[in-house]
């Protein structure tokens, strides 16, 4: 038995060496790119547009400015992060002969979305003391109830805390529903940080991510709620091995 509790604690240790020195990994796609954001806008804008075609009122549809999804992982100490869209960093209105470009990531905890953002122009990891909306420009929904309920566009102003890992990448033929003669290419913005850079990623309820473009046509909201690492997974489960093999022994 006591050969037992030190090959639990070897194998304990390992794993945790093992999690540790994890490299960041790109995200594994899957079966689930999209989410439920795809071709759909979780913004009513109350002359049924937003819904299906997300969203627009002009000959080019939605897909052009679609926001399609947002999945999030913790792997041991590293915070990752990847962010669907369909359209880059930048989404062409034909109708109003501009661009709009995508709006940085703000997330928070326990209720809060912008407590944090990541700058996707930069790369920069910045706690945010504030931020500003949607710009005032034609096509916008700038001064409207849909501004407000997009909320945070850009970071004003916050504490640089740290450059993250990231990368986008264009991928075409993993959308399987192209709305009004788009190419239906997706694009997957991957970011990577440490989660000892934010003291919240050691005790917190939920998570929560928003993120708009510069219309504000489209924008993300995801909560996930806290879930335990693996390796305290482990750990938790090789203590109560070793509890109960210490209580045989007693007995």
């Amino acid at each position: 038995m006591k050969w037992l509790l030190i090959t639990l604690f070897m194998v304990t240790v390992m794993a945790a060496g093992s999690q540790a020195s994890a490299p960041w990994t790109m995200y594994d796609f899957g079966a689930e790119v999209f989410d439920h954001n795809n071709n759909w806008s979780p913004v009513w804008y109350g002359h049924k547009i937003g819904n299906l075609p997300s969203p627009g009122n002009l000959a080019e549809g939605g897909e052009g400015f679609d926001l399609e999804g947002l999945h999030f992982t913790r792997n041991g100490n590293t915070i990752n992060l990847a962010l669907v869209n369909s359209f880059g960093y930048t989404a062409h209105s034909t109708g109003w002969d501009r661009d709009y470009n995508l709006g940085d990531l703000f997330f928070g905890f326990d209720g809060n979305c912008d407590q944090y953002g990541i700058d996707v122009s930069t790369g920069r990891l910045y706690q945010v003391d504030s931020y500003v909306g949607i710009p005032n420009t034609p096509g916008s929904y700038y001064g409207t109830d849909i501004a407000a309920e997009v909320g945070a566009w850009e970071i004003e102003d916050g504490q640089y805390l740290d450059d993250v890992n990231w990368v986008m990448n264009e991928h075409q033929g993993l959308e399987t529903n192209p709305m009004n003669g788009f190419s239906g290419d997706t694009y997957i913005w991957e970011f990577s940080f440490d989660a000892g850079l934010i003291s919240e990623f050691d005790n917190y309820s939920s998570i929560s991510f928003c993120q708009t473009l510069a219309c504000g046509n489209d924008k993300i909201f995801e909560t996930y709620p806290a879930v335990p690492e693996p390796i305290t997974l482990l750990l938790m489960g090789a203590g109560l091995l070793g509890m109960g093999a210490y209580r045989r022994i007693r007995s």
